[in-house]
């Protein structure tokens, strides 16, 4: 099947979610109308398409007829992480240039930089099965943000075949208002909206933004937090809580008693939400690395620190 030329698939992480620097580096191509450019964002989700849709922005909904066509067709694919490859789209984008731009500069060790990721990948077993899901592909660039992270980050993680260095798309939105069109489709934009009421009125708004757990586990589940005080804290003081947890967590049934504790929808996208807070309190997440820029207070809140580092993941730099 003959390539075409200037035909780009937009692929974000859980089976085409909007969010992150796919979604951004989409948005900002579609402001450029750059002529003869055919791009898509591919999704298979039903919701995102239908908004999407409504929106006027080229989408695929996928598995149909039309999008394996696409798939065969596509000569370029922007990803934000590995996944891209499942239900056999590796095999269907043969011979496509393959763009890596990640979800994020962890502070963790991701992919083949994991130790027994490499060792299995170093066996014939595991070269055999890798091979043939197109598990670790050569990418023909990946995008990072420094010859730091380059070095100490993607080099070791994947196989690159060119790497720049340059800004996060995501991040754009730090630098500009949020209430266009564009900028808070796939965000839990209800939330967004209740915080900017809150801040007119004098609120600060304090996120706490944790990273997921191989062993599963979470500050509350793990009770370390004392929601009850939390909320008495925060009433006295004027603060209202966002919590935001990764994709595999859920909690919200726990916190729905609390008019100062707010959940915001995990699957939706973070970056709008960064720019209305006021303090992040994180852990060993890669948003620590996007809220710098934002120059604000941030807390680091590792209460399972030789948990994680033991039986969760090692660390890529010296945490403390």
């Amino acid at each position: 099947m003959p390539k075409k030329k200037n035909l780009i698939l937009f692929m974000g992480r859980l089976q085409g979610k909007f969010f992150g620097n796919v979604k951004f580096l989409y948005l900002y191509l579609h402001q450029l109308r750059e002529e003869g450019v055919e791009y898509y964002f591919f999704t298979e989700h039903r919701s995102v398409y239908n908004q999407l849709k409504q929106h006027n922005l080229p989408v695929i909904y996928h598995p149909t007829l039309f999008s394996i066509f696409i798939l065969l067709r596509a000569n370029i694919i922007v990803a934000s992480s590995t996944a891209w490859i499942k239900k056999c789209k590796y095999h269907l984008l043969f011979n496509t240039k393959k763009v890596q731009i990640f979800h994020g500069l962890a502070l963790k060790k991701v992919e083949l930089a994991i130790e027994r990721k490499a060792e299995y990948n170093n066996s014939f077993k595991g070269r055999l099965d890798n091979a043939i899901r197109g598990r670790f592909p050569l990418y023909d660039l990946v995008v990072s943000t420094s010859k730091f992270y380059t070095e100490k980050l993607f080099s070791k993680s994947f196989k690159v075949g060119t790497a720049i260095e340059s800004g996060y798309p995501r991040n754009d939105i730090f630098y500009k208002e949020i209430d266009d069109d564009y900028s808070l489709l796939g965000s839990d934009s209800e939330v967004i909206l209740k915080i900017v009421s809150f801040r007119n009125r004098g609120y600060k708004i304090i996120q706490y933004a944790p990273t997921f757990r191989d062993t599963i586990g979470d500050a509350i589940s793990d009770n370390v937090l004392d929601l009850d005080k939390l909320s008495e804290f925060a009433r006295k003081h004027k603060i209202i809580f966002i919590f935001k947890f990764h994709l595999s967590t859920d909690l919200s049934v726990k916190l729905k008693t609390y008019d100062n504790i707010i959940v915001y929808n995990n699957s939706c996208d973070i970056q709008p939400l960064l720019k209305v807070t006021d303090i992040l309190i994180t852990d060993y997440s890669s948003v620590c690395i996007d809220y710098l820029l934002l120059d604000r207070p941030m807390v680091f809140f590792a209460y399972d620190y030789e948990k994680y580092i033991t039986k969760d993941r090692e660390m890529l730099f010296d945490y403390n």
